[in-house]
């Protein structure tokens, strides 16, 4: 899904050519300022808001190093603002807001605040709220709830990338299959690994020839999922990402894993397993190897 970002930046300005030229053709944004502030409009595409920030806010430091982005902006909306976007009367969305239309669906939003005397609502709130009748924009803006996790990130992503280490994004390899905390399980488990001194160091030298090395996807794992599942994690711009699960004795496994575009990788059908193979059988393939010879377990491995 793609998902719109309204950031507060600084570090480069409008009088910039370079940087504006750079916002334009590579990220099909806009740099604007207005009362001393500037502010970036850019778009990505991700499994949720939180994810496709993760990925603009890598894209952005790679091409724009000295921008520090600060904070999303709200872009608060107002009845009339709302009417114009969706091409209704001020009365028809008057409705929305007290009630009187659409009562069968989730209520109209709560109001971000009061101006003047009228209350004013994200925009990406009244997107969202818009979107069970098929209306608002086709590219989302992130909810209440998404922005304040991005704003909460924000410096935590920057300063890691200052330190020249890699993002780390978790994905579940499947859900809603009731092993979910499972699933969970592992991602905690390695969430506490990477605030040990030295971790993300570690994860930025495994052995993954990935070409974007400020990302890495770690697809979380239970031994019944299956390879297919791992692989379709892989974001759209990535090849490579990591398999993290838990063995047979619990203990916490990771592996190198990539698309059949993968460079470097040992192709699964080479180690004996079929499409519908999962991660289980992955497992007994490195203790036991094809031939009853061990796979050494950080062989990168590419998946069809």
């Amino acid at each position: 899904m793609e998902y719109e970002f309204h950031f507060v930046v600084d570090g480069i300005e409008v009088d910039d050519d370079k940087a504006v030229a750079i916002v334009h053709d590579t990220f099909d944004g806009v740099l604007t300022r207005h009362r001393g502030r500037h502010f970036l409009d850019v778009s990505e595409s991700g499994v949720n808001a939180i994810d496709a920030a993760h990925r603009i806010v890598v894209r952005l430091r790679k091409s724009l190093p000295a921008l520090r982005l600060l904070r999303t902006d709200p872009d608060l909306v107002g009845v009339s603002d709302i009417a114009e976007r969706v091409d209704r009367s001020r009365q028809n969305v008057q409705q929305w807001v007290s009630g009187e239309r659409r009562q069968d669906k989730l209520p109209f939003p709560d109001p971000e605040g009061i101006v003047g005397r009228s209350p004013v609502w994200r925009w990406g709130d009244v997107n969202a709220w818009l979107a069970q009748f098929g209306e608002g924009d086709d590219v989302h803006p992130p909810t209440r709830e998404e922005a304040l996790t991005i704003d909460f990130l924000l410096p935590k992503w920057q300063r890691t990338l200052d330190d020249g280490l890699p993002l780390v994004h978790f994905a579940p390899a499947e859900s809603g299959d009731g092993r979910d905390e499972e699933r969970e399980t592992v991602q905690r488990l390695l969430e506490g690994t990477l605030t040990l001194p030295g971790a993300l160091e570690w994860f930025a030298a495994f052995p993954v020839p990935r070409t974007e090395r400020q990302r890495l996807t770690v697809v979380c794992a239970v031994l019944a999922d299956r390879l297919s599942s791992v692989v379709s994690r892989i974001g759209h711009d990535e090849v490579w990402a990591v398999l993290a699960y838990q063995g047979a004795e619990d203990e916490l496994r990771l592996q190198p894993v990539g698309t059949g575009q993968a460079p470097g990788a040992i192709p699964v059908s080479a180690l004996g397993l079929g499409r519908d193979a999962t991660v289980g059988d992955l497992l007994l393939v490195q203790t036991n190897g094809p031939d009853d010879s061990p796979v050494p377990p950080l062989t990168p491995v590419g998946l069809d």
